[in-house]
């Protein structure tokens, strides 16, 4: 039998990437309209932000059920196989509580297969750490040794995020220690990253293509890189022209191009754009 991943839609990976890869997604819940969905399965990212931008109350998110991590656990342990389990950081999230929950809730053999990773990272991020973790796992025979490789590869990827405004954050609870940016001219446009698992303010240009560029900037001085990602809630063109930016660093058929579900979605708002990376490091082996 095979090691597998599991991680949660916070991860905003590719579908086709996670079919590839054999990872298992389990949905967040995005709660709007008075109504749940389950994210990147109920509701696509088009029709969340159309709901978005029209609704005149702010959508909510839920973590997925312990129950939704005990049916993932029981088959994939029923069929033999070992997991690691990766998730959002569990400071921005329940999550990871849930997912822990459902392990406890198994029997002996069960937990025995099972290895629950808090990524302290989100987004994007969180998706290249899964990535590289499931490209490892096909060549790696312990669950555990893989593990603890993926917390080791943990603190070598980040991300940096613009968006258009904080006031999805603010109005959400998640703003963290980007407060700091509050009561800023409305012009703009933070820079956030992700420090000890929290989002944290970077800089605030004062122009979106400002920002664009530091982003720019930001990511080269981080190299060399092994992995990149771009992403965007609403704008695709800004992403691919990123992509574009970026492609003397990795080649651009290589550099993952993924969107904002749901989950980050209600948090970052229409027209953010970020980068996620994981820097050329030690050798992580498993």
């Amino acid at each position: 039998m095979a090691i597998r991943i599991v991680t949660d839609s916070s991860a905003d990976l590719p579908p086709p990437l996670a079919e590839r890869w054999d990872i298992t997604v389990v949905p967040c819940y995005v709660i709007t309209d008075d109504r749940s969905f389950r994210d990147g399965v109920d509701i696509s990212p088009d029709e969340f932000y159309a709901r978005l931008e029209s609704s005149s109350r702010l959508p909510t998110t839920a973590q997925p059920s312990v129950a939704d991590f005990q049916e993932v656990y029981d088959e994939l342990a029923g069929e033999g196989h070992q997991v690691v389990s990766i998730h959002i950081s569990g400071k921005l999230s329940g999550t990871i509580d849930s997912a822990n929950q459902a392990r406890a809730a198994l029997g002996e053999d069960g937990k025995a297969r099972i290895e629950i990773v808090d990524s302290r990272l989100a987004s994007i991020a969180l998706g290249l750490l899964v990535l590289s973790a499931a490209q490892r796992a096909r060549d790696t025979r312990s669950h555990t040794q893989l593990a603890e490789s993926v917390r080791a590869e943990a603190p070598l990827t980040n991300a940096y995020f613009v968006v258009d405004t904080l006031e999805y954050l603010r109005k959400g609870g998640r703003i963290g220690k980007a407060q700091a940016f509050l009561g800023s001219v409305l012009s703009v446009k933070p820079i956030l990253t992700l420090h000890d698992g929290e989002a944290h303010p970077l800089e605030r240009p004062r122009s979106r293509e400002r920002a664009f560029k530091r982003l720019v900037e930001l990511t080269k001085e981080t190299a060399p890189l092994r992995q990149l990602a771009v992403i965007h809630s609403t704008e695709p063109d800004r992403a691919e022209a990123l992509r574009e930016s970026l492609s003397d660093l990795l080649p651009a058929d290589e550099i993952v191009v993924a969107r904002f579900g749901p989950t980050l979605g209600a948090y970052l708002g229409p027209q953010a754009l970020g980068v996620a990376f994981t820097r050329a490091g030690p050798s992580v082996t498993a």
